[in-house]
């Protein structure tokens, strides 16, 4: 079988048990969306690979890797109720969101200065309308929601440290924490290349310059990274409601092998 098919059968699958047994409540709601997203970003990376494409792929690789990190934050959690789980799922989506509300609020802002600086601020005047009314409803729903207590989100490497101490990775944290640097500081360098990460692209060969268009990465290691991030997120929102993931793991190892050649 190959990696596409095993991808859509996984999704699929998740998404059949969701449709059949879920109530539709908010957090349930947030969670297809991230699953509908997750499919869509696996089958266009994996589509990028069989053209070994490799630049590109990794730039969806570091979108995808975020997404998964995040969602792992998350639904990982201690909690034996399902209701707990819930609570704590429902709670961190909406720090998400209020991070995702606060960025949104930023660049509104830099867009009205910006015409506001104009030399003819009044051919904006629609747009300048439409920025102010969406700051003030940000702003109303930031002011009330901080009175609440809601929080911004930590960043990647916080998440990783919490999400290590949990009962799932007690007995080898630094699995979920060697992620940092061996695939999301190595992913963000596609998305904000240094000049180290471009230099490798130009090789000397004594004789000659040789300048790659594309980056200089395994992509049989770049398949593995794909569907292992895949098989996870398809695992943990099935771990959450309680759905067994028993044949979608001996499928996952039996495509490592496969790989591995």
């Amino acid at each position: 079988m190959e990696i596409d098919e095993i991808l859509d059968k996984w999704f699929d699958k998740t998404f059949a048990m969701y449709q059949e047994k879920v109530r539709h409540r908010g957090v349930d709601l947030l969670i297809m969306g991230v699953l509908r997203y997750s499919r869509h970003c696996s089958i266009t990376t994996f589509l990028l690979l069989r053209q070994e494409v490799k630049l590109s792929s990794m730039v969806l690789l570091r979108v995808y890797l975020e997404l998964y990190l995040k969602l792992s934050w998350c639904l990982i959690t201690d909690s034996n109720s399902q209701k707990d789980r819930q609570d704590q799922a429902y709670a961190r989506l909406r720090r998400w969101d209020f991070q995702r509300l606060i960025e949104q609020r930023r660049l509104f802002k830099k867009e009205l200065e910006v015409i506001e600086g104009s030399s003819k601020p009044e051919a904006f005047k629609d747009r300048r309308s439409e920025i102010c009314e969406a700051i003030e409803k940000a702003d109303r729903f930031i002011e009330e929601n901080k009175t609440k207590g809601l929080k911004c989100i930590p960043d990647i490497w916080q998440m990783l440290k919490e999400i290590s101490e949990t009962e799932e990775f007690q007995k080898s944290p630094e699995d979920i924490l060697r992620v940092y640097p061996r695939l999301y500081q190595r992913f963000s360098k596609a998305v904000h290349p240094d000049m180290d990460f471009i230099q490798k692209m130009v090789t000397n060969t004594g004789e000659a310059y040789i300048c790659s268009c594309d980056a200089n990465e395994d992509i049989q290691g770049l398949k593995l990274y794909l569907l292992s991030m895949s098989c996870d997120i398809n695992r943990m929102i099935r771990d959450f409601y309680g759905w067994d993931s028993a044949e979608m793991q001996k499928e996952y190892n039996l495509m490592v092998k496969q790989l591995n050649g």
